[in-house]
């Protein structure tokens, strides 16, 4: 079996393809840093050479919607039209859970990953989404991202955060599996609020900053899931944080 994760060399993808090589899987890296470009389309059809199945984690930092969607569109069909090329048999995209409800978010990073959902869904390749909730490790961003006048203004909104780690086992074993399985979603096993998450993950690393609840201009639950999922195992690692009833 040989497998290019796009984006392979990022937080996601590297982990994935550690934990594949090490079940005797031959990954390829596919990146910016490995030669390969899938705006502009270099390095793609060589990357895809003897490949069975594509893992795709790429990311963009750009929360603006035009860049967002068009890195996010612009590389998931390039990915399927050449994997269909080069005989692909299966796509898997990592994205969120929530982003494409109806009453979600419209940041522009939010409608990136829609689009995306979209184009994979629209290409030639049996795929497989997985959409996952926010990791462990990436909490504490979110206190940054929610900053404003000093002040950490967090809404009175659900999350339901996950092992870094559950994920990657998740992503691997369904490339490994080989079957794709059309749309899935990961969570774990706790839901809070997201202020009585900030809060209490603040706290016990020492950070005054003040969290400050803030009206929820959404649904309280657009980014947990709604339907059936598969759960993580892993507790979040900060005790004491009351659970959302």
């Amino acid at each position: 079996m040989k497998v290019l994760i796009a984006g392979g060399r990022g937080r996601v993808g590297s982990k994935v393809a550690d934990l594949l090589e090490s079940r005797g899987v031959e990954v390829v890296s596919g990146g910016l840093d490995d030669g390969v470009d899938y705006l502009e389309g270099t390095g793609v059809p060589e990357a895809l050479e003897g490949v069975d199945t594509i893992i795709n984690v790429l990311n963009t930092r750009s929360f603006d919607k035009d860049a967002a969607v068009a890195f996010f569109e612009g590389t998931t069909r390039t990915l399927s039209a050449e994997g269909a090329r080069a005989g692909v048999q299966h796509h898997i995209l990592l994205s969120i859970v929530g982003v494409g409800q109806g009453d979600a978010s419209d940041i522009g990073y939010y409608l990136g990953k829609v689009a995306q959902e979209k184009a994979l869904a629209e290409g030639p390749l049996p795929y497989t989404i997985v959409r996952s909730t926010q990791f462990h490790a990436y909490i504490p961003v979110l206190a940054d991202q929610h900053m404003l006048d000093g002040k950490v203004r967090a809404p009175r909104e659900l999350i339901q955060p996950v092992e870094l780690g559950e994920l990657v086992s998740l992503l691997a074993e369904v490339a490994i599996t080989r079957a794709p399985l059309g749309e899935l979603e990961f969570a774990g096993p706790e839901r809070f609020f997201m202020d009585d998450l900030l809060r209490g993950t603040l706290a016990a690393s020492g950070d005054a900053r003040e969290v400050v609840t803030v009206k929820s201009f959404g649904a309280v639950d657009v980014m947990v899931p709604r339907g059936e999922y598969q759960m993580g195992h892993e507790l979040y690692p900060i005790r004491g944080i009351p659970l959302a009833d």
